[in-house]
């Protein structure tokens, strides 16, 4: 191997390394990442029944059981981001160099003899791949891995077809096929390359001729392979109906797609990361007639550059490879995306190189010239739109400033916004969303969470500072975005009864407790309603229930012990039951509770021992100045001098 080569193919490496680079720092986003690696328990490398898992399951309606062990191989639930971006960016790389090593042989003439200046324009043509802006998304998104996955073994398995065509060892045409299996196990990508390597067949200059059976012969375990995993593909997929996207939708956008794609290649400045299928999916056949006549026309010219066998077989490959993807069945949001290019786009570098290998040698030491000035244009624009992966907030404003109406887009960073801690700017966004699309129901659901979120820590903020209008009217504003929370229920009920009012206080305890929640100071307060509003027997039962239920609750033993010699009316009184709760609430406070011991000496006197209860106050009045306490004891000298002597 020459010099030249390997300066050429380790240019190419590092060029393709230092664009894609900072991918290694980014996270995760909230784009299929979550389902697909973090909440993902399958994952744990030791996890038992992992290999059966991933040869069975269609977790994200994809079969791609290689990847799902490649996930698995990199450790832990979820995996580390920044292992996972390395090894795209790796399997990047080496897709990289395999293409320049197909090129090299494609580059050959039939004797086998090259020229010498081959190797730099050959790594130039091939970078313009490996640096475009469309390859950010499969390299820096870690659910696109299964593209630059398949495409490792898939480029190997093409390079021993070719050899196999050149020499006729069969051993080369079966390690082929394993090659290709193997690809296709990982995401199937190309379920008509067979189509693909026929062409390739037919335009490689040092390709021994075959006749049609041979040619047939020699595909057919291709064929079988990609067929095989193509169906189980096909049935993991959650594909439209006719009804939900018409047959003339599909057949306008597919014809569309292939020069949009083309289009994105040469102008690929501002690339939108979510092209989503629109709303209400329509044809549009001004579109599809403008794109069928520019794809003509550079087909056209790509016949008369490069002969009539290149062009065929350039662009019957380009379409084989993205006709899965053209949307005739269309699956998901997304009308296109910029990874579907990944091996078509493979194709267009290898036409670059077969049109410079027939030019004169000043022909291509100029587009050696042109193509590396295109290679570092677009290494640049591409590290730019790198960036944009870094995390879901910076993906999705990315999306939302190309695309203001991305109903997607606004959605997901919402939802970044919420994980970033960042309500605030999270309902910003999905009150822009409801106004875009009034219908979107998940949309308008997470709002009014939110809405309710901020109305309740409003509410809270407020009470705790004593404002308990302001508190009320917060979680009124709460309780409208989200009428289910129990808690601001619970809330708003003490509220209300701090500013006395104790009727609609009780509606609202009332219906915390009966929800669910069991909380003492809360079954306090709602009987303690519910006594004042003149239902002292359901207070009591509400006590009583509590207690058998929490035995070692003092609040509710004592409020129970004192409601047992105030209810009204007077024929709900036990006091003797009252005076043994409070007389066990006293030892257990070992007798230094002034609110205990102010219920002990209400159940004394209600059982007619006045000295005891008099001693009792006198207790209760000394341990309340204590505690600095002066409305509270002057309160209990009162209740003292009211009793009999």
């Amino acid at each position: 191997m020459s010099i030249g080569r390997v300066l050429a193919a380790l240019a190419l490496v590092v060029a393709t390394a230092a664009t894609f680079w900072p991918v290694r720092q980014h996270a995760f986003v909230n784009w299929d990442d979550a389902a697909v690696l973090v909440d993902n328990p399958q994952l744990q490398p030791a996890a038992e029944g992992l290999v059966s898992w991933a040869l069975s399951t269609v977790h994200m309606d994809h079969y791609q059981p290689l990847t799902w062990l490649a996930y698995a191989w990199l450790g832990g639930t979820p995996p580390d981001p920044a292992r996972v971006h390395a090894l795209a960016l790796a399997l990047h790389v080496i897709n990289s160099a395999l293409l320049l090593w197909i090129a090299v042989r494609l580059a050959e003439r039939g004797d086998g003899r090259r020229n010498t200046d081959d190797d730099w324009w050959l790594a130039a043509a091939v970078a313009i791949f490996a640096v475009h802006p469309l390859r950010v998304e499969p390299v820096a998104w870690a659910s696109a891995l299964p593209y630059v996955l398949s495409y490792a073994p898939l480029l190997v398995s093409v390079s021993c077809w070719m050899t196999w065509t050149r020499s006729g060892r069969t051993a080369w045409l079966w390690a082929g096929v394993v090659c290709f299996g193997v690809s296709q196990l990982a995401r199937v990508t190309a379920p008509l390359l067979p189509g693909v390597l026929a062409l390739l067949a037919y335009v490689d200059r040092r390709a021994r001729p075959l006749t049609a059976s041979q040619l047939a012969r020699a595909l057919a375990p291709f064929a079988l392979v990609a067929g095989a995993l193509a169906l189980v593909e096909a049935g993991a997929r959650n594909v439209e109906s006719l009804a939900d996207v018409g047959l003339a939708t599909r057949l306008s956008g597919a014809s569309t797609s292939p020069a949009l794609y083309l289009w994105r290649t040469l102008a690929p400045g501002s690339l939108n990361l979510l092209d989503v299928l629109p709303r209400s999916a329509q044809p549009d056949w001004g579109a599809a007639v403008v794109a069928l006549i520019a794809s003509a026309a550079v087909v056209l010219t790509t016949v008369h550059l490069a002969g009539r066998r290149v062009g065929q077989a350039v662009w019957g490959s380009y379409l084989l490879l993205l006709l899965p993807v053209l949307g005739l069945t269309p699956s998901g949001v997304q009308a296109t995306a910029d990874r579907y290019t990944y091996g078509p786009a493979m194709v267009l570098s290898l036409a670059l190189a077969a049109m410079m290998a027939s030019a004169t040698t000043g022909v291509r030491r100029t587009a050696l010239v042109v193509a590396g000035a295109a290679a570092v244009f677009l290494g640049v624009q591409a590290r730019a739109q790198t960036a944009y992966w870094h995390d879901s907030v910076t993906l999705w404003s990315r999306a939302v400033a190309l695309d203001a109406d991305n109903d997607i887009a606004l959605y997901n960073l919402a939802l970044a916004y919420v994980d970033a801690g960042q309500p605030g700017l999270a309902t910003d966004r999905l009150q822009r969303l409801v106004a875009t699309v009034p219908d979107h129901e998940v949309g308008r659901q997470r709002l009014a969470l939110l809405v309710a979120d901020r109305e309740q820590r409003a509410g809270d903020a407020q009470a705790a500072a004593g404002h308990f209008t302001a508190a009320v009217a917060a979680y009124d504003r709460a309780l409208d975005a989200d009428p289910t929370r129990l808690r601001v229920r619970a809330n708003r009920g003490m509220a209300h009864l701090e500013l006395e009012h104790v009727t609609r206080g009780a509606a609202d305890l009332e219906a915390a407790v009966q929800g669910g929640i069991d909380d003492a100071a809360l079954t306090s307060a709602l009987a303690f309603a519910w006594s004042t509003t003149g239902r002292s027997a359901d207070a009591l039962d509400l006590l009583r229930r509590t207690l058998e239920r929490r035995p070692g609750e003092r609040a509710i033993a004592g409020n129970l012990a004192r409601l047992l010699v105030t209810a009204q009316p007077a024929t709900l009184r036990d006091p003797d039951a009252a005076l043994a709760l409070a007389a066990q609430l006293n030892d257990v406070t070992e007798g230094r509770d002034p609110r205990v011991l102010d219920t002990l000496a209400l159940a004394l006197a209600a059982t007619g021992q006045f000295t005891e209860a008099a001693q009792a106050l006198e207790a209760a009045i000394a341990f309340a100045r204590e505690a600095g306490d002066a409305a509270g004891a002057a309160v209990l000298e009162q209740r003292r001098a009211a009793l009999p002597r």
